[in-house]
């Protein structure tokens, strides 16, 4: 062969070329995959956090992770949530709010993005927010029920294939 060194730098070429869409394919990949299945020791470390507060206002300025939805009626809820994108998410599809009544929920579902409590339609109650988060057709969130205190010693597995 008469020009070795033109065919290294063609092959050079064409491997640098190659890389570049499956870099861009990898980075993509990982921005998008991630998991809506949620996590039960998440939701029992946030339950534990939440339940500390009393008031939004409280709950923000302890943690700015906290998002607050106030409804038209007073009634109000705080939470956290981790985005089902990205596979470097511990807990993507997690959702845990406490409300005005003192009760503290969680949910399993599709999270995007960071500051999503569930359906993010407008909510005009409590009673509506739930409605929607849990509602087939809009939400499609699953309630998550925390275990007993009794329960989380008896040995049982939770979600995450742990005991």
């Amino acid at each position: 062969m008469r020009h070795p060194r033109r065919l290294v730098w063609l092959i050079v070429a064409l491997a640098l070329a190659a890389a570049f869409p499956l870099t861009f394919f990898g980075f993509w990949w990982a921005a998008s995959a991630g998991s809506s299945n949620g996590s039960p020791k998440l939701a029992a470390e946030w339950k534990a956090e939440l339940s500390q507060y009393r008031t939004p206002e409280e709950a923000q300025s302890r943690n700015k992770n906290i998002i607050v939805l106030r409804f038209e009626n007073g009634e109000w809820l705080f939470g956290r949530c981790q985005s089902s994108h990205g596979v470097w998410r511990r807990g993507g599809g997690t959702v845990v709010v406490k409300d005005s009544t003192g009760r503290v929920r969680a949910f399993f579902g599709h999270v995007c993005g960071d500051e999503c409590l569930g359906a993010v339609w407008e909510h005009y109650s409590l009673d509506m927010y739930y409605y929607k988060t849990l509602s087939p057709e809009e939400g499609s969130f699953v309630e998550h029920h925390f275990q007993s205190a009794g329960a989380q010693h008896s040995g049982a597995s939770d979600r995450d294939g742990k005991k």
